[in-house]
């Protein structure tokens, strides 16, 4: 059930924003209107985000049952790096949920393909190459280390035996490298792909000054076109492999949103290196891990 908002009757008559607020599910609430405070904000996005982190969490690795069958996390991240293995599990479930849209464009993009038929396109589903359900389900594609953070795979015609996309013409595989970053583009993104280390690179943040990291790699790439460090060959290397959300049909907001609920459960809770309690060892109780949510045993 959703937390929701309780108010004296005078302090909800008095308040015209009270009044239209008043009994709403807390997760409904915009997170960044001008009238929440941070307190609020905190409450809206706990409501919204707290059971998606921890399945998130726990497809990552980055949670796991202890022995005494508590939750616990994995420490010694950084939260960038924390968030990086989130935002995978939320890039998968963004596409295998949205193949017609947002699984799609991510399938085209990093398979280099024009126009696939959707039927084709169908046949294949994203993983992570890291995660706990990759290595129990196709285990022959589960590699932590792998350059590719998610990859497209499919039952091959007529057999039971799982292939993996390619790109277009060649044998090379075809996937995504997720990225979770607000700073160092150049080591992180653009150097990786002018060496051949990536291929196709999904950056999800925004720097503190609002601009998107997306938007600082165009710059840079702009800058080295220019200065005559890389050629136009390269430039359209570095163009095409690099891609935003929005650009696959995501909402930034909701990126955003949910970072912002990363950092404050992440600056709340990862200095403990011991068991998660205060609700999450708690709440996850009476509750299942199933196809990337958390959903109550009885479903």
């Amino acid at each position: 059930m959703s937390t929701k908002i309780l108010c004296s009757n005078q302090e909800i008559q008095s308040d015209p924003e009270l009044r239209a607020m008043f009994d709403v599910p807390v997760g409904l609430l915009d997170p960044n209107h001008i009238s929440i405070d941070e307190n609020l904000k905190k409450q809206i996005l706990r409501d919204r985000y707290h059971n998606k982190l921890i399945a998130d969490g726990l497809e990552t690795g980055r949670f796991f049952y202890g022995v005494n069958g508590q939750l616990q996390f994995r420490t010694g991240l950084q939260a960038h790096s924390f968030a990086g293995y989130i935002f995978e599990a939320y890039a998968v479930q963004c596409f295998n949920d949205n193949k017609q849209t947002i699984g799609r464009n991510a399938f085209i993009w990093s398979t280099k393909r024009q126009q696939p038929n959707q039927t084709y396109v169908d046949q294949f589903k994203a993983i992570g190459t890291g995660f706990i359900t990759t290595s129990s389900s196709y285990p022959q594609f589960y590699n932590p280390q792998h350059q590719l953070d998610v990859r497209f795979i499919r039952k091959k015609p007529k057999t039971e035996i799982y292939e993996p996309a390619t790109q277009q013409g060649t044998t090379v595989g075809a996937g995504i490298q997720i990225k979770a970053i607000t700073g160092n583009e150049r080591t992180e993104i653009i150097d990786p792909l002018l060496s051949g280390k990536y291929t196709h690179i999904l950056t999800f943040l925004r720097h503190a000054d609002g601009v998107h990291s997306y938007e600082r790699c165009m710059q840079i790439v702009k800058k080295l076109f220019k200065d005559g460090v890389i050629g136009l060959h390269e430039r359209n290397k570095l163009e095409d492999g690099i891609r935003n959300p929005e650009s696959l049909g995501m909402d930034q907001r909701n990126i955003d949103d949910y970072y912002q609920y990363i950092l404050y459960w992440f600056n709340g809770r990862a200095e403990i290196d011991q068991n998660i309690y205060d609700g999450i060892g708690l709440e996850v109780k009476g509750y299942k891990y199933a196809n990337g949510l958390l959903v109550p045993e009885d479903e």
